[in-house]
C-alpha cells in the first residue's frame, strides 16, 4: 500500500468534536480554518435553558420492524481501494509538528469550568467544586504541549477524552437528555490499533494528549504503544482487515482472549487461509499474534454490497447509545464512521462536519413533505446522509413508500422537555412519534432535517477522473497528479485535501471544489436544493481570463445582443471561448424571439456584462468583474436580497434557461441563494460525465 503525505485538515485538526449532539439543536458546530469562531463553541456543548421543566422519560414504538431483513435493498455495488480513508488516519504517524495552537488544542480546559449559568455534577450527582477543575487543568501540563510528538498506536480499544480524567462530567442530571451516558468529558471511542500521534504526557504521567484523523484527546498512556520507525513502515506496508461483527472476542492461537473487535476497526494482518486472518498486534501485554475467524472479518474495504450492508446492521442494531462513545458504545457520528469506514468510506468525527461531506442538498424552508419529495426523487439509499443540528442519519431507501434510515440516536424531545426515547441504533421512518400525542410536529425528524449530503462510495478514483477531466476540457488546462498546470508552466492545487462547510466553499474553494454540489444541468426548472456553481477557484479564474481590472479589460471584445431585437453591444471576455459562446446563446435567443415575441420581455434590456467588483455582501469577486456572467432583465429577475421572506421566485421561461446552458452557462436560478438574472459562462459543467 503506497502512503503519500496527507496534511490533516484544519477543519479536522481544530475541531475536537462531540460527535452527535445528544438531543440539543443548538449543539453540533465545527470549527474551521479561517473562521475565527471561539475554540468552545465548535463542540457540542450543554445548553443553558431558564426552563426549569425537566420532563419525563417515555418510550416510542418503534414503526419499522429491528430486523436488517426489514433493510430496503441496496441499489447498486461498489468496491473502494480504501486508500483515501488510509491516507488521512496513517498521516498522524508522520507529523513532526501540531497543526493546531494549544489554545485550540485545549479548548476544553477552557471551556470546562463552573460559571454563573452553569454548573457540572459529578456521576453522583454531587456538584463538582471549582479546585476539583484547576486540578484537572494543572495536571494537563499544557506548557509541554507539542514536546514529545511520536507516533503511537492504541493498545487496546479505548476512551478519548476532552479531560485527562476518567471522572465523569454532567450537566444538570435530573434534566432528561443529561446526566449519564452524556458525559462531557467524553470524546470518543476508537479500537485497538488506531494510528495516533503524542504531543504530551500530563504531569501524573497517566495520560497522553494525542492526535489523530479526526480529533486532539486525551487517553490513557497504558493504552498507547509508541512505535519505532521500523515499526512505522511495517505498519503502513501491512494488509488491513475490517471486522464485522461488533464486539467479538479475538483470540490467540492458544485460546487466550486478547480484545474485542469492534465494527470500525482497521486491523493489519500478515496471512489468512479459508477459515481465518492471522496477524500481529500491540496489546496492553506486548506485541501478539492473533487470528480471527472469516465469519467475523473480511479484507479491507469491505465491498459495498447489500450482504455487507445486512451484516454489519445486524450486529449494530438494538445497540445502546453512548455520547461520545460512552461505555464503548456510539453515539450518531460515530456510528456511521464506524459503519461507513468499514467501507473505506472517511467521515469526520462530528455531526455537523459529517453533514457537509459530498454533495450537499438544503431541505432548510421546505415543508415536511417538499422535503420527503426531495428525499425520494434525490436521495442515494445508504450514500445520503440527513443531517439536522445535533443528529446525521444514513437514508436507508423506500419502504412502502416512506424513507427509512439508520441512526444511533437518544430520543425524541417531549412538549414537557422530556424524550420519548429510542436510544440506540434504529431503523426508523422520518416520522417516527408522530401518532404520539406528547410530541411536537416540529420535533419530529422529518420536520428537523435541514439538510441531506451523497458522498462518494468508491475512494472517489473515478469521480476524482471525471472532474478532471471536465476542467482540462473547460480550460485547456493539463492535470497531473493534483497539479492543475496552465500554459505558461504555473501550477494550482487541484484538490487541497480540507474539508469544508459551505461558508468556505464560497471562500476558499479549491478546484476540485468546483464540483462540490450536483449541477443541474438541462433539467426542469424545480426548486432549488442547492448552490452548486456558486463555488469558485479564484486562481483558476484569474490564469485563464485575467487576475487584475486592467487584465480583464485586455481581454474584453464585443458581443452583440439580440442584433435583430435591439442589436446592443456589451463587451465579453475572449479568453476560452467565453465571448464565442454568450455570440451563440445572443444569435439563438434572437432566433426564438422572432418565433416567440413574448420571450423578448426577459432579454430585452439585460443590465450588463462586465464590471469589476466584488459579490454583495461579500469580499469575493464577482463573476462580472473576469467579463464572463451576464444579467438579463432586472425588471424580471429576482433574486434572494431582494426577497422580504426569503421564498424562491422565477419569472424566467426554461426555455431561455436551456438555450444558456447548451453553450456553457449556469443560472441562478437554479441556486438556493437565487439569482435569477444570472448567467455565468461555466463550461466544466457540461464537460462533466
Amino acid at each position: 500500500m503506497k502512503f503519500d503525505k496527507f496534511i490533516l485538515s484544519a477543519a479536522v485538526t481544530l475541531a475536537i468534536l462531540g460527535g452527535c449532539a445528544s438531543p440539543k439543536d443548538a449543539r453540533g458546530a465545527v470549527n474551521l480554518q479561517g473562521q475565527g469562531a471561539n475554540a468552545a463553541s465548535a463542540h457540542d456543548m450543554p445548553e443553558e435553558i431558564a426552563d426549569e421543566n425537566l420532563g419525563h422519560i417515555s418510550y416510542l414504538e418503534f414503526d419499522v420492524d429491528q430486523n436488517a431483513n426489514a433493510l430496503p435493498m441496496l441499489p447498486f455495488e461498489a468496491q473502494s481501494s480504501g486508500e483515501a480513508l488510509l491516507q488521512k488516519r496513517f498521516n498522524a504517524l508522520d507529523l513532526k509538528a501540531p497543526l493546531a495552537t494549544a489554545k485550540d488544542a485545549f479548548w476544553a480546559l477552557e471551556y470546562y469550568k463552573n460559571t454563573a449559568k452553569r454548573q457540572y455534577y459529578f456521576s453522583n450527582m454531587r456538584k463538582i467544586p471549582n479546585e476539583w477543575f484547576e486540578k484537572v487543568r494543572k495536571n494537563a501540563s499544557m506548557d509541554s504541549f507539542g514536546k514529545v510528538l511520536l507516533p503511537a498506536i492504541t493498545t487496546a480499544n479505548a476512551s478519548l477524552r476532552n479531560l485527562p480524567t476518567d471522572e465523569a462530567v454532567l450537566y444538570n442530571p435530573v434534566r432528561a437528555g443529561e446526566g449519564l451516558p452524556f458525559d462531557y468529558a467524553q470524546l470518543s471511542f476508537i479500537s485497538i490499533g488506531y494510528p495516533l500521534y503524542v504531543s504530551h504526557f500530563s504531569a501524573d504521567g497517566a495520560w497522553a494528549f494525542v492526535g489523530s484523523d479526526n480529533v486532539w484527546a486525551w487517553i490513557k498512556s497504558t493504552e498507547i504503544k509508541i512505535l519505532s520507525a521500523n515499526a512505522v513502515q511495517e505498519l503502513k506496508n501491512s494488509k488491513f482487515l475490517s471486522v464485522i461483527k461488533d464486539e467479538e472476542p479475538v483470540y490467540d492461537k492458544n485460546g487466550n482472549f486478547l480484545f474485542y473487535g469492534r465494527i470500525g476497526a482497521i486491523l493489519p494482518f500478515q496471512s489468512e487461509d479459508r477459515f481465518k486472518f492471522y496477524g500481529k498486534i500491540q496489546t496492553q501485554s506486548g506485541l501478539k499474534n492473533y487470528e480471527i475467524s472469516k465469519q467475523s472479518a473480511s479484507r479491507f474495504p469491505l465491498k459495498f454490497s447489500d450482504e455487507n450492508v445486512r451484516a454489519l446492521a445486524s450486529s449494530l442494531l438494538g445497540q445502546s447509545y453512548g455520547w461520545g462513545g460512552f461505555g464503548g458504545k456510539r453515539d450518531c457520528s460515530l456510528f456511521l464512521q464506524d459503519f461507513l469506514g468499514s467501507f473505506g468510506v472517511w467521515l469526520p468525527r462530528n455531526s455537523k462536519a459529517q453533514g457537509q461531506i459530498g454533495k450537499v442538498v438544503s431541505l432548510a424552508n421546505l415543508s415536511a413533505e417538499e422535503k420527503l419529495h426531495v428525499i425520494k426523487t434525490q436521495a442515494v439509499p445508504y450514500r445520503t446522509l440527513f443531517h439536522m443540528n445535533g443528529h446525521i442519519m444514513l437514508y436507508a431507501g423506500l419502504r412502502g413508500g416512506e424513507p427509512l434510515a439508520v441512526h444511533d440516536v437518544w430520543g425524541i424531545r417531549t412538549k414537557d422537555n422530556g424524550r420519548a426515547m429510542i436510544g440506540g441504533v434504529a431503523i426508523t421512518t422520518l416520522k417516527i412519534g408522530s401518532d404520539v400525542s406528547e410530541i411536537d410536529p416540529k420535533r419530529l425528524l422529518v420536520s428537523r432535517i435541514n439538510s441531506m449530503n451523497t458522498f462518494e462510495v468508491t475512494s472517489g478514483e473515478e469521480a476524482v477522473r471525471a472532474k478532471k477531466s471536465a476542467i482540462e476540457k473547460a480550460y485547456g488546462v493539463k492535470i497531473v497528479g493534483n497539479e492543475v498546470i496552465f500554459a505558461d508552466g504555473s501550477k494550482v492545487k487541484f484538490d487541497d485535501g480540507e474539508a469544508k462547510d459551505t461558508a468556505h466553499l464560497l471562500n476558499l474553494a479549491d478546484v476540485e471544489d468546483t464540483f462540490a454540489q450536483p449541477y443541474p444541468l438541462f433539467k426542469p426548472l424545480a426548486l432549488p436544493s442547492n448552490d452548486a456553481g456558486r463555488y469558485r477557484n479564484y486562481e483558476l479564474l484569474d490564469k485563464i481570463y485575467g487576475a487584475s481590472e486592467a487584465e480583464v479589460k485586455a481581454n474584453l471584445t464585443d458581443v452583440v445582443w439580440l442584433k435583430d431585437h435591439g442589436g446592443k453591444t456589451f463587451k465579453f471576455n475572449s479568453k476560452n471561448g467565453a465571448a464565442a459562446a454568450l455570440q451563440a446563446v445572443s444569435n439563438e435567443l434572437d432566433a426564438l424571439v422572432a418565433k416567440k415575441p413574448e420571450l423578448l420581455k426577459f432579454l430585452d434590456n439585460p443590465s450588463g456584462t462586465f464590471n469589476w467588483r466584488v459579490i454583495a455582501g461579500t469580499k469575493r469577486k464577482s463573476a462580472h468583474s473576469y467579463g464572463i456572467a451576464i444579467d438579463i432583465n432586472t425588471d424580471k429577475s429576482d433574486y434572494w436580497r431582494w426577497s422580504k421572506d426569503g421564498s424562491y421566485r422565477n419569472q424566467i421561461p426554461e426555455e431561455i434557461v436551456r438555450v444558456f446552458e447548451k453553450h456553457g452557462f449556469i443560472w441562478g436560478g437554479r441556486w438556493v441563494s437565487f439569482d435569477t438574472m444570472h448567467f455565468e459562462y461555466r463550461p466544466e459543467f457540461g464537460h462533466l460525465r
